[in-house]
């Protein structure tokens, strides 16, 4: 899987708000792009997904950063 793939994949999570921010106000692109500067920083180990309230989506996130 492309960088831009595991990117995309991670973002769609946060918009469907399994684990991160999704911002509350904004068009639809300004909350893709938050989504997926969240995205970047998750794929960059800035951020985690909890995996003590989250364990099933940090499991899921990391297995589309190990891809």
């Amino acid at each position: 899987m492309s960088e831009y793939q595991k990117l995309e994949k991670i973002a769609e999570g946060i918009m469907a708000e399994y684990y991160g921010t999704k911002q509350n106000c904004g068009t639809e692109y300004q909350k893709w792009t938050y989504a997926l500067l969240q995205a970047e920083r998750i794929l960059m180990g800035e951020l985690i997904v909890n995996p003590l309230t989250h364990a099933y989506w940090h499991e899921y996130v990391q297995e589309i950063i190990e891809s």
